[in-house]
């Protein structure tokens, strides 16, 4: 890699700032009732529930743990993907795009209630979430992203300006959105 270009794969913060446990191959035969393929965030947490449950379970990956997706992540625990609730209403109706929505914010809830039970230190914090654009001919679609909104009841704010300095024309803001360190959760 030169000064001016970035690295094809580039080590993630997170796999940087956070000890992974390490565990030796499996050379035996083991019984479980479920067995969990996926060491990642959906994985690490299907285990947790089944075990919570009262099975005997078992999680299994055929890498490091969290070291796809999960290891890679934004860190962002938010229910604003993109403009995708206008997308929603006129693919699958209002009904379906609100459970979209809704189920978002119980997977963000359970994370956080999951971080206060156990006390796990992972830098949670609320945050805002920005759709923004710089160009002109992107205004029309964040207007509509801003329709859907209301029209969904999801807690949203058009607003002429981004916090911090960052360069937008128009954005729209998703309250009570949410970060953390995923590795260290």
């Amino acid at each position: 890699m030169n000064g001016t270009s970035m690295p094809q794969s580039p080590e993630p913060l997170w796999r940087k700032t956070a000890t992974m446990p390490q565990f030796p191959p499996l050379t035996q035969d083991i019984e479980a009732d479920v067995a969990v393929a996926g060491a990642g965030m959906a994985g690490i947490v299907t285990a947790y529930l089944l075990a919570n449950e009262g099975y005997k379970t078992i999680l299994f990956d055929a890498g490091s743990i969290a070291n796809g997706t999960s290891g890679h992540t934004t860190a962002k625990i938010t229910a604003q993907h993109g403009l995708i609730y206008d997308e929603l209403i006129q693919h699958i109706g209002k009904e379906k795009a609100s459970l979209y929505y809704k189920a978002n914010e119980t997977a963000a809830s359970f994370i956080e209630q999951t971080i206060l039970k156990h006390g796990i230190r992972c830098d949670f914090s609320r945050q805002d979430a920005f759709l923004y654009t710089n160009s002109d001919a992107y205004i029309e679609k964040l207007e509509k992203e801003m329709q859907a909104y209301e029209t969904l009841g999801i807690p949203g704010e058009w607003i002429g300006s981004l916090p911090d300095g960052i360069p937008g024309k128009k954005a729209v803001k998703m309250a009570g959105q949410a970060q953390f360190h995923p590795l260290s959760y």
